[in-house]
């Protein structure tokens, strides 16, 4: 399967609109991982939605920490809010979770973790894990400082779970992509910085996009290797 990836779109439409019209080719899935909007509006929700439902057929997206409660339920009226939830494909599943280790909200919990533990453990295909926040203690959620801010959480799911691959954002400065043990994390950078992503889940291929003026240009980033 090919897939578009992005996150951190922080209601970018005019980069969104630049990526879709420089795009050679479809791919077989988009997904996009959390932060559509700078904290709203939630107007731009189903702007995005119909930008991208031009694109594929199957649209993956989960929100983020930039995405409040209006945000959401946009996302939940549209249906196209796939925090624990999984879209089979043939040769691959993919599984939605934001990642942090909590999200509240007037005391309601935003962030459930039981799916993830079930889709995970009963995958028989290829697994693509679509989260905002980076799994801890990696390259894809150091900070420019240096500090790991991800989530130890998710990062234990990573360990026990193993799957194939993870697209993540949130981090922007944090572009790459890491071997986990058997996991491939790809931080695609954030969209409204002019970042996304091409990956390939049959060559394990990934190529990262930046939009310029002249259109948009493909290039690669050594991969890392993180010593457990």
């Amino acid at each position: 399967m090919k897939i578009l990836a992005m996150a951190d779109i922080h209601g970018d439409l005019e980069k969104l609109y630049r990526l879709i019209d420089g795009l050679k080719e479809k791919p077989d899935a988009v997904v996009v991982a959390g932060d559509l909007t700078p904290f709203g509006p939630e107007n731009l929700v189903p702007k995005i939605k119909s930008a991208l439902d031009g694109v594929s057929k199957y649209v993956f997206i989960i929100p983020g920490n930039e995405d409040p409660k209006e945000v959401r339920k946009v996302m939940k009226d549209l249906k196209i809010d796939m925090h624990g939830k999984k879209l089979e494909f043939p040769k691959a599943t993919f599984m939605g979770f934001e990642g942090a280790q909590w999200i509240e909200d007037d005391g309601e919990i935003l962030t459930h973790y039981e799916p993830i533990h079930k889709i995970l453990k009963d995958a028989k295909r290829k697994t693509v894990l679509v989260t905002h926040v980076p799994p801890f203690d990696t390259n894809a959620d150091t900070l420019w400082t240096g500090h790991h801010v991800g989530s130890p959480f998710l990062r234990g799911i990573v360990d026990e779970y193993h799957p194939d691959f993870l697209i993540c954002g949130h981090i922007h400065e944090a572009r790459g992509v890491e071997k986990l043990g058997k996991t491939l994390v790809i931080n695609t950078g954030a969209l409204a910085d002019g970042y996304a992503a091409w990956l390939d889940t049959e060559t394990a291929k990934i190529e990262f996009l930046k939009i310029g003026k002249k259109g948009i240009k493909k290039f690669t980033e050594p991969l890392k290797v993180k010593t457990q």
